[in-house]
């Protein structure tokens, strides 16, 4: 059983400045605001036939540019469809090249705590589903121990990580979110198996919040590929 940890809390993370979406649809409007202003001004001045260029005066190009409108609609879509497939394609190939990357950073070995075309043979598919069993059984003491359970596979994950520190705590602490993004959820985990595990019968909880925790380890589990 992981041993007992001490004020096991995430490193704060350095103050910053932070995107807020309100914020940047308010400048986005703003900025709108402004063009909507200036776009017709300028296209009047343009139009007005009194701006030239090299001899040629920008009246007669915005002239054609407006008799040739379904055709630069055309090119429009068609751009637009290209601009979507390329990204679409650097999209995949980014997300594989993510996946190459972080094998890299974790050891090989990890692979031999996971996948197997038959999930029968896989031991951790077999430790996963009696956790499962435990958690919806009616017997109390079985819920925490799924809990505990599946702690212990988490313990076995950060030690195969060869994160530093002696506890899980100090382990979790270790990690980096950009490669581990489930970090939150196994903090919050690991801390609910602490207060089922150190206060025993004293900590009242129902088998829906044991389900919930479950699944925190689950997603968590199934980041590393484990089950």
């Amino acid at each position: 059983m992981p041993p007992k940890d001490k004020k096991e809390k995430p490193k704060e993370k350095p103050a910053g400045w932070n995107f807020d979406p309100i914020e940047g649809i308010l400048a986005l409007l703003f900025l709108l605001a402004i063009l909507g202003s200036l776009i017709p001004a300028v296209i009047g001045y343009i139009t007005s036939g009194e701006i030239s260029f090299f001899g040629f005066k920008l009246s007669g190009i915005f002239d054609f540019f407006k008799s040739n409108v379904q055709f630069f609609k055309s090119l429009g879509f068609t751009l637009a469809g290209v601009a979507a497939l390329c990204t679409f394609v650097f999209t995949k190939k980014a997300d594989a090249i993510w996946r190459e990357e972080k094998a890299k950073v974790y050891p090989e070995n990890i692979k031999a705590f996971s996948q197997s075309n038959a999930p029968t043979e896989n031991p951790m598919t077999t430790r996963w589903e009696k956790i499962i069993k435990l958690s919806e059984s009616p017997n109390q003491s079985d819920w925490r121990l799924s809990i505990i359970e599946a702690d212990i596979i988490l313990d076995e994950l950060l030690r195969t990580l060869h994160l530093p520190g002696e506890t899980m705590g100090d382990k979790l602490k270790a990690v980096e979110k950009s490669d581990f993004t489930t970090i939150e959820l196994a903090w919050e985990a690991h801390k609910a198996r602490n207060m089922i595990a150190h206060e025993g019968q004293n900590f009242l909880i129902n088998q829906r919040e044991i389900r919930r925790i479950i699944s925190l380890y689950e997603a968590v589990f199934k980041e590393f590929f484990l089950i």
